[in-house]
């Protein structure tokens, strides 16, 4: 007699997003992510502190608003950096194109004035239907990128928060992860380091950088009102933060890593302009490539030991600045894909 399997498959996880056109309307998913992701919605039901004469909880606990957040992971290819620079960077980006059918994004953010995000509903569960769930407002709060030093694909973590959930929400359906994606690899990726805003990504550190740590931090400001009507505890917007970046390098004890701990150790603090240019070899027409760029100035922070193998090495740690001589401003992201739209 056939037995059927356990209901639960965690390979029949998946998470799903659909750019939204208004704030806490969620829209059905178009894109299946290539990514994993852990959901957590709390409603911290809280245990009134009060005498009620037992030993014992003796009352109903109550809630307080909720956070939905969730963290995704995976490696970054071309197609979907731009949901992630989106939700953290900047929202509202039109891509350049099409040139040899390749799109130009974009992502230059304002320093003296708070960019909009783009903002995301999400759905995540697996083949459970009364267990998947569903999310409204998302956008990212953290982003973290990883240059590994197998020089393999850049793995994204990504903090994300939603604004509203729902609990069970069917998934929309027909929807399947790209088969063949434009992965941006450690190998195709190569570290400038300038000493001027107008020579940024003109000076490359050839034969030095082991691996890189991209850090960029949003520091959300989440705003709610009491409205009378509830509204399930509903986040009613965001504010931008304090914005903090900051990488780290491993690096090979090169001349023109030398170079730059000298820069470190110096009486007074020397800027550095930095670039970290990723060029695929996968052609989108018939000579446009795949690509992933930043671009921020920073001062060098700390420096400290590591070992590479059989060799010593430097870790340097940079934190970002913003300076008004960077024509795209203190954090510019450019992706260039064959994404038309989100």
């Amino acid at each position: 007699m056939p037995v059927s399997a356990l209901p639960g498959n965690v390979r029949f996880r998946a998470f799903q997003l659909g750019k939204e056109t208004t704030f806490g309307t969620p829209v059905p998913a178009t894109r299946r992510m290539p990514w994993r992701f852990n959901p957590t919605i709390d409603p911290h039901w809280t245990t009134p502190d009060v005498d009620a004469g037992t030993l014992d909880p003796a009352i109903a606990p109550f809630r307080q608003a909720t956070d939905a957040t969730g963290q995704s992971t995976g490696p970054l290819d071309a197609d979907h950096a731009i949901y992630l620079w989106g939700a953290l960077l900047k929202g509202g980006v039109t891509p350049t194109g099409p040139t040899d059918s390749a799109y130009t994004w974009q992502y230059s953010a304002a320093a003296t004035s708070a960019d909009p995000f783009e903002i995301f509903s999400g759905e995540w569960g697996d083949e459970v239907a009364g267990d998947q769930m569903g999310f409204g407002g998302g956008v990212l709060d953290q982003l973290q990128l990883e240059y590994p030093q197998d020089l393999g694909p850049v793995q994204h973590t990504g903090d994300w928060r939603f604004a509203t959930a729902a609990y069970p929400q069917a998934m929309t359906a027909g929807l399947d992860v790209p088969r063949d994606l434009p992965w941006l690899y450690a190998a195709d990726t190569r570290l400038y380091v300038d000493d001027v805003a107008g020579s940024i990504g003109i000076s490359p550190l050839v034969d030095t950088m082991h691996g890189a740590s991209v850090q960029i931090q949003n520091n959300l400001d989440v705003k709610r009102f009491a409205n009378g009507s509830n509204a399930n505890f509903a986040v009613a917007g965001y504010g931008r933060g304090a914005r903090m970046l900051q990488a780290t390098f491993t690096l090979a004890k090169s001349t023109p890593a030398l170079a730059e701990v000298v820069r470190w150790l110096n009486a007074n603090p020397q800027e550095r302009f930095v670039a970290l240019d990723t060029t695929t070899r996968k052609l989108i027409g018939a000579s446009s490539h795949h690509s992933h760029r930043i671009r921020f100035a920073g001062y060098w922070f700390t420096r400290s030991e590591q070992a590479v193998n059989s060799n010593s090495a430097i870790q340097l740690v940079m934190q970002h600045i913003y300076d008004p001589n960077l024509a795209n401003g203190p954090i510019d992201v450019r992706v260039v894909n064959s994404r038309s739209g989100y």
